[in-house]
């Protein structure tokens, strides 16, 4: 399988997960597609935007930041992300993810089913 961005549909969010602002997505990989994984998706954040604070019951959610900076949550504690940076919420946990500077961040999403 070969996916390339320019083939791909950018899809413009709002509001994401309770979030603020504007979110653009990305989708790589679908449930189904490879084993293990429900998404593999690129997400930008324009400057203000934010995936609000959320639960994960069933899965693990991996965020890496591709470009940008701003402010992430893990179970409730917060702490500054930038390029280069991973972190990810185990089931049973929650995060969320805030852009307060004035550059666009983009991250990857790898949404995966417990265990």
């Amino acid at each position: 399988m070969i996916r390339r961005l320019s083939e791909l549909t950018r899809e413009p969010l709002r509001n994401v997960r309770g979030g603020t602002g504007e979110v653009s997505s990305v989708d790589y990989l679908r449930n189904g597609e490879m084993a293990g994984v429900l998404n593999l998706t690129r997400y930008t954040l324009e400057p203000g935007a934010s995936v609000g604070d959320h639960p994960h019951p069933k899965s693990e959610d991996l965020y890496l930041i591709l470009e940008g900076s701003g402010t992430g949550i893990l179970n409730g504690e917060t702490f500054p992300v930038e390029a280069g940076d991973m972190f990810l919420v185990k089931a049973g946990g929650s995060h969320g993810l805030s852009n307060g500077s004035q550059e666009p961040l983009t991250f990857l999403r790898i949404l995966t089913r417990q265990g």
